[in-house]
């Protein structure tokens, strides 16, 4: 490790002490359950070690924290909310397995919901497609989704709004035979 990734280390490690508790307050307050906002409390230090060069020392260091906390936040809320869309499609059981995760019910429900999104997911540009299902499926971020899709960053969060924009437009009148159970509501 260079020098300067050993000072950032360094830097990220102390704000991390200094400031971890303050960041899952603000992350736990948008997102209102304790294992996302831990999750994005750890997203939010990988960004800043990522992005440190962009700190200016003369502002406080929490309020540039927050800022990521606020928006890796942000993120998983819309994940969360493409993921309860796309689970019936993207979900990888056996029937009769599929057929429990949907309350023990008829599992033809399931299948006509996974084919409603998947004929929407089929009309998007495969890029599009691409870009959704591996920043909501595998969770990869922009930068990495880039460089697997040979495009740039921008790009990718251009991609990932239109295609939202185009899932909920399409989707908004489609109601699932059976609502897949919010992760968060389901451990409570």
């Amino acid at each position: 490790m260079d020098m300067e990734q050993e000072r950032r280390r360094e830097a990220v490690e102390q704000a991390h002490r200094d400031h971890a508790d303050d960041v899952y307050r603000v992350a736990y307050a948008i997102l209102g359950d304790a294992e996302a906002a831990a999750d994005t409390t750890q997203e939010t230090f990988t960004r800043a070690f990522g992005r440190w060069h962009q700190y200016d020392p003369d502002r406080p260091l929490m309020g540039w924290l927050h800022g990521i906390a606020s928006h890796a936040a942000l993120d998983a809320l819309r994940r969360r909310r493409i993921m309860r869309l796309t689970e019936v499609v993207l979900v990888r059981q056996a029937p009769t397995a599929r057929a429990d995760a949907y309350g023990g019910g008829d599992p033809a429900g399931a299948s006509t919901d996974r084919q409603v999104v998947e004929a929407e997911l089929a009309r998007l540009r495969p890029q599009a497609r691409a870009a959704l299902v591996l920043r909501h499926y595998y969770g990869y971020d922009y930068a990495r989704i880039a460089e697997l899709l040979d495009t740039s960053p921008g790009n990718v969060g251009a991609l990932l709004t239109r295609s939202h924009a185009l899932l909920r437009e399409r989707l908004a009148d489609f109601r699932p035979a059976r609502p897949a159970p919010d992760r968060a509501e389901s451990a409570r």
